[in-house]
């Protein structure tokens, strides 16, 4: 197979990468695969459209025409962190070895030219052997030793009522002005100290975003016309698994289950769309999503690890 590597160039590229991830799960091999979602969310969100091209990397099978993607990696500055995914039928193979080596020397470059002096996987499981052994080799180590990191899971199978305190309801965004009541939301939760108006203005230009989809960007209006809750879901329609990134809730609002209300739309919705799993994310340390998440059904599947590697 004659692999090669180039820069990311489209949407085209996009699907393409999209397509892998779920393959990837859909194998069920002990394998890292992010979620076609989060990719959606790490690439436009805020949005970089100038860094995307900087940030995100291929592999293809140049003796197919047209050629195949392979391999993909990204560098996700939101978390400062770098990631590849390779074919399930390339998992744990040379192939595999040498695209590793390709990605590292991308990364430590990525790393350097945005001023970051380490490295370190966000999408590493803690039963990818074959990953974590290729990391090792290249001179990564585990990180910190801290809360397990869990990604939480639950089936869709029977879905939580929660009933909404009066006056408030829960909806998707329609327009503009929706839009700004679903990002005051999420701007109280994780932005607070944060310019408003542009917050706001950062958030219109994701909507306007490729790979955004109103009718899956969920908030809670409360009764005097706020935003006070609100979710964001992607659907991976491969394997019929829903993702929550992010949710939040207003700190003026919180103490009323409005997180509640709006992930159970969120639930509703994505049984709709076909999904059968739900999946979340999250800081362990965070006790009120920890409370959250628990409480709406979700338990840990699989845990993240962490290894790092000086540049």
């Amino acid at each position: 197979m004659n692999i090669q590597a180039r820069p990311y160039r489209d949407l085209a590229d996009l699907a393409s990468m999209r397509y892998l991830v779920m393959v990837g799960r859909q194998a069920t091999i002990p394998a890292s695969y992010m979620h076609p979602g989060y990719l959606d969310w790490a690439t436009h969100y805020p949005p970089a459209d100038q860094a995307i091209h900087h940030n995100l990397r291929v592999w293809e099978d140049a003796d197919v025409d047209p050629p195949t993607l392979v391999a993909w990696a990204i560098f996700a500055h939101n978390e400062g962190s770098f990631d590849l995914f390779v074919h399930p039928t390339l998992h744990g193979t040379p192939l595999h070895e040498r695209i590793m080596d390709e990605y590292v020397a991308w990364a430590e470059t990525r790393a350097r030219a945005v001023g970051l002096n380490k490295l370190w996987p966000f999408w590493a499981m803690d039963y990818d052997t074959v990953l974590i052994r290729l990391l090792q080799a290249r001179g990564f180590v585990a990180g910190p030793i801290g809360l397990p990191a869990p990604l939480f899971e639950r089936t869709l199978d029977e879905l939580p009522t929660i009933q909404l305190p009066e006056g408030f309801t829960v909806q998707g965004v329609r327009n503009r002005e929706d839009g700004r009541l679903r990002a005051q939301a999420t701007h109280g939760a994780f932005h607070p100290n944060d310019d408003w108006e542009a917050y706001a203005a950062e958030y219109a230009r994701f909507m306007d975003s490729a790979v955004y989809d109103g009718a899956r960007d969920l908030f809670v209006r409360s009764p005097d016309g706020h935003g006070a809750s609100a979710c964001t879901i992607w659907f991976d329609a491969v394997n019929g698994v829903g993702l929550f990134e992010p949710v939040g809730t207003h700190p003026d609002f919180q103490g009323r289950d409005l997180g509640k209300a709006v992930m159970a739309e969120g639930l509703r919705c994505m049984k709709a769309a076909g999904m059968r799993q739900a999946v979340v994310g999250f800081d362990p340390s965070n006790r009120s999503a920890l409370a959250l998440y628990t409480s709406m059904g979700f338990r840990a599947s699989s845990y993240f690890t962490f290894p790092q590697k000086e540049v």
